[in-house]
């Protein structure tokens, strides 16, 4: 089995052996505010890192925010084109049924008129 390595003798819970006592009259929080703290330094910078990524980088928060509207945006004219092309099929089913229909929406539509039919227009007041 392999030797693990051994840190020596591990201080009590409630000994304070590990840790130097402050100089008499100090303050007791004076030794924490001495020593630097590169690993929390370091920790502090990637979590802000971190965060200006997730809301302003190609990813961001703010992005996916927009792409889900712009989703959710096209899906509802995803359904209203599936609807008016569901009304389209019927009017050409419709059209295909009956050709006096078609003969109605080329009078109506285009104005067409049959060989000697006389078309009166009158003006509104």
């Amino acid at each position: 089995m392999p030797k693990r390595f051994d840190r020596g003798p591990r201080p009590e819970l409630g000994s304070k052996a590990h840790r130097p006592e402050p100089a008499e009259g100090a303050d007791p929080l004076e030794l924490h505010r001495r020593r630097p703290r590169p690993g929390l330094f370091l920790l502090l910078c990637f979590l802000g890192l971190l965060l200006l990524l997730s809301l302003f980088g190609d990813r961001s928060l703010f992005q996916l925010y927009q792409m889900w509207s712009v989703k959710a945006h096209l899906e509802q004219q995803i359904e209203a084109l599936k609807q008016e092309n569901a009304l389209l099929r019927q009017e050409v089913e419709a059209l295909r049924r009956h050709p006096s229909q078609s003969e109605e929406i080329a009078r109506r539509d285009l104005g067409l008129v049959r060989p000697g039919e006389t078309v009166y227009q009158f003006r509104k007041r």
